[in-house]
């Protein structure tokens, strides 16, 4: 109905003002002129809908690939290198063409696209079979494919319409089908990438998940340490990251943030003779608290004052705690944590340059209990 009005408004060159409503959909679309100018070129109306008409509305509910934790939509999964972010991938894969559950979530059944374009047919083989003994004809490969602008959609495009129970694409990794741009803005690039691949999830009911990976940065927030702009993880539906505790060892953390369920943190644990990584527990969501900010209430606990460089307090940090930070890093962290330190620890931290040192000055605030 909607179509037809355009088609009718776009054949009337009067400039009446006109209310429009559609019996079918019920859409309170208000037309305001029939026919709108803009630099010289016609373009439609703005379609509106009121609260009350949306709320009546009878639609469809989020529709999950894997129980929870995948919807429909487009989707990062992150990690560094050699991590064990493709071998994830090929777990989720698997058990989507199957059926099966993944960590005791159901997995929505469907036809699996896994465009491994960092492999080849031989070492995908040699992974497969670990999984499967003789393969499933719902799950389909491929280790080439063109970049976003120059004929991807179309290439996915024609497959989901060839196999119409798609429901679960991986592209590992996303920068070999990304284009050089000559835009010089990261942010842009990146959220206009991110934008035509939408023109997938938006047109088909599949979950899209682009492999990528991380960089070397010491942040709490898990989010910024995905490699790229803001731009990436701001035109998403949400986020996978995947973080050993360390490089050689089996276990590790999935982060998990989406705009359509809740958030989740997954202890896991790789099993090097099956391939797939273990589900061990959900962390809660009771907040760690930063050592750092446990080692300056100590250090402050008896001397009220401390100054030095991002340096010394490292050497004194290191002294106390195995874990180890570089000055550029715990300076980030005091200033990030200016208030925290103030609220809860009554510590003032500031900063001061002399005679081209830069100096960290930590000051205690004694109050009246203690001084009792």
């Amino acid at each position: 109905m909607i179509n037809e009005i355009k088609k009718a408004i776009a054949q009337n060159t009067t400039t009446d003002i006109v209310e429009v409503q559609s019996p079918e959909t019920k859409l309170n679309t208000i037309l305001s002129e029939k026919k709108l100018i803009f630099n010289g070129k016609s373009i439609n109306p703005i379609e509106i809908i009121d609260s009350k008409t949306l709320l009546e509305q009878e639609l469809p509910p989020i529709r999950f690939t894997i129980e929870k934790i995948l919807p429909q939509g487009l989707f990062i999964l992150a990690g560094s290198s050699k991590v064990g972010k493709s071998w994830l991938s090929l777990d989720f894969c698997q058990s989507v063409a199957t059926g099966e559950q993944v960590w005791n979530l159901n997995a929505n059944k469907g036809t699996v696209l896994y465009l491994a374009l960092e492999d080849s047919l031989i070492r995908l083989q040699t992974r497969l079979r670990k999984y499967s003994e003789h393969g499933e004809s719902n799950l389909f490969f491929s280790v080439r494919a063109l970049k976003i602008r120059d004929g991807l959609i179309a290439q996915i495009k024609d497959f989901i319409k060839n196999y119409p129970d798609t429901n679960l694409i991986i592209i590992d990794t996303m920068q070999h089908i990304r284009n050089n741009s000559s835009d010089k803005n990261a942010y842009v690039n990146d959220y206009n990438d991110m934008n035509i691949l939408r023109q997938i999830t938006n047109e088909f009911n599949v979950s899209l998940v682009l492999v990528t990976h991380t960089r070397k940065l010491d942040d709490p927030d898990p989010l910024n340490i995905i490699s790229g702009s803001t731009g990436l993880v701001g035109a998403v539906d949400g986020v996978f990251i995947l973080e050993k505790d360390t490089r050689t060892g089996n276990s590790a953390k999935l982060t998990i943030s989406n705009r359509d369920t809740d958030g989740h943190v997954f202890r896991l644990e790789f099993n090097k003779e099956t391939c797939h990584w273990r589900f061990v527990e959900e962390e809660s969501e009771t907040t760690e608290v930063e050592p750092l900010y446990i080692f300056l209430d100590e250090l402050l606990a008896k001397n009220t004052f401390w100054s030095g460089t991002a340096s010394e307090l490292c050497e004194e940090y290191s002294r106390i705690y195995s874990k180890k930070y570089v000055p550029a890093t715990i300076t980030k962290k005091l200033k990030s944590g200016l208030e925290i330190l103030r609220q809860n620890y009554n510590i003032t931290c500031a900063f001061k340059t002399e005679k081209n040192t830069k100096l960290i000055r930590l000051f205690r605030k004694v109050v009246e209990s203690e001084q009792e």
